[in-house]
């Protein structure tokens, strides 16, 4: 594959929206415990008695002992309502699992290592040493997704935003750097860093060897494949006032920039 169609494929990887621009989006990661108050690895359980009823509303992470809730993408406005109906769905199947959500940005070292049973994970823990495995698994957080209608438009306001990264990440800590600390282990690299232009961003994903699967590239802010500005820099909490204060400020910063 020539350099032309190597850009090209990695362009068509990046989904814009034009019609949600500026819309919101919340993953949020949650520990799960059994009744002795114990993490336990039971993310696929839940998903099993969710079925596919839901859509995209729930999802699981690296961590089988991980499970994440989803709102949006959607107008700002709908987000407090879309995180109370999340709350209301789990509510009943934690109850008939006896389990329930821990939002602890950090879990304790001895909690158990299983990794979900998905193939790209699977590839990813391969080769992963078992000390960034552990904090890969430790950390939860939350991330807010903001819309962007086109290539351009995402380039500009992520390179204004990046600007604001820690602030961001001193606005959603709740760990007193812990979380980061170890999110820095998986990903010595985190620290987003500026790009002239969208063949500038090509080339330097192709260096890393991420051309092909952007979603290798674990800044705290990075341009998502789902045509948004993803901010990575909030850890979990199940405050949901906070979620959409972060949310607001993510959306604020954009639109300075759009």
């Amino acid at each position: 594959m020539d350099s032309v169609d190597g850009f090209s494929r990695f362009m068509s990887q990046f989904r814009f929206d034009r019609s949600m621009a500026s819309w919101v989006g919340v993953e949020r990661e949650a520990f799960l415990i059994d009744e002795t108050g114990n993490i336990v690895p039971r993310a696929q359980e839940v998903l099993a008695c969710l079925g596919e009823s839901f859509g995209n509303r729930f999802g699981f992470e690296l961590s089988a002992c991980q499970f994440e809730d989803r709102v949006g993408p959607c107008p700002s406005q709908h987000l407090e309502q879309q995180l109370w109906l999340n709350e209301r769905i789990l509510g009943l199947v934690e109850r008939w699992l006896k389990l329930r959500r821990s939002f602890i940005e950090v879990a304790p070292i001895d909690m158990p290592l299983d990794v979900y049973p998905y193939e790209r994970y699977q590839r990813i823990v391969a080769t992963m040493p078992r000390e960034m495995l552990l904090a890969a698994c430790r950390v939860a957080g939350v991330h807010v997704h903001i819309g962007m209608p086109d290539h351009s438009t995402a380039l500009k306001v992520y390179n204004h935003v990046i600007g604001h990264c820690d602030e961001l990440c001193q606005l959603g800590d709740g760990s007193n750097g812990e979380r980061l600390r170890l999110y820095k282990q998986v990903a010595p690299n985190c620290q987003p860093r500026s790009y002239d232009n969208w063949q500038d961003f090509y080339g330097y994903m192709a260096e890393q060897g991420l051309d092909q699967e952007p979603r290798g590239l674990w800044t705290l802010v990075r341009i998502s494949i789902h045509g948004t500005i993803e901010f990575r820099t909030f850890g979990t909490t199940d405050n949901q006032h906070k979620i959409i204060y972060w949310a607001d400020r993510c959306q604020r910063l954009c639109l300075q920039a759009m």
